[in-house]
């Protein structure tokens, strides 16, 4: 298997030296920032490195002297998310019966587009002709500092199995209590008792 390693920071997340998508396959990457900074990313990456996995960048290659202010722009943002599916569609080429596990935050790998955002799990769909499944991990997460207001009702509406099983636990769209099982994009959802946002 091969996780995919990217980030929301991308200034900080480096490509191999070679300037190669990888594969990285000994050797954690340098964490200065981003993902590759947060303990629990280092800890996966270890693990999958420690299993015989292969880890591959799928970040899109940015001019360091793009003005910062093009950065936040809807048509960058479009840009970028095209280049992460395009990257992991050649990674995907590279060896196509091997199994591919995409890491990412917020819901970029969501198979939905909508009018102004298009993510990179639609580019991926489309440009593969595969139908990924997709797992979102921020349907409960507290991103402000305050619940969606449904957030509260629907954790008490899961207590007897988030708490069978730690807290946390993952559940298909298609069985979810509302409104997850309209939840776009995605194939299933994690739904967690710790949603603070660190």
């Amino acid at each position: 298997m091969r996780p995919e390693y990217g980030g929301w920071r991308w200034r900080r997340c480096r490509w191999p030296a070679d300037g190669s998508a990888g594969p990285i396959r000994a050797t954690i990457p340098p964490g200065e920032g981003g993902y590759l900074a947060q303990p629990d990313m280092r800890r996966l990456i270890t693990a999958a490195l420690e299993l015989g996995w292969s880890l591959w960048a799928y970040e899109a290659v940015i001019d360091p002297a793009t003005d910062p202010a093009e950065l936040l722009s809807p048509e960058f943002t479009n840009w970028r998310e095209h280049e992460q599916g395009r990257n992991l569609c050649q990674v995907l080429a590279t060896a196509p019966q091997e199994p591919l596990l995409v890491w990412c935050g917020n819901s970029h790998a969501s198979k939905e587009a909508d009018s102004e955002w298009i993510p990179m799990g639609h580019h991926f769909a489309a440009m593969s002709c595969t139908d990924p499944f997709v797992i979102d991990q921020t349907v409960s997460i507290d991103f402000t500092g305050g619940f969606k207001p449904w957030v509260p009702e629907l954790l008490t509406t899961l207590g007897e199995t988030l708490a069978a099983h730690g807290g946390t636990t993952g559940i298909l769209r298609d069985q979810a209590p509302p409104p997850l099982n309209d939840w776009p994009g995605v194939d299933a959802l994690i739904v967690s008792t710790d949603n603070a946002f660190t």
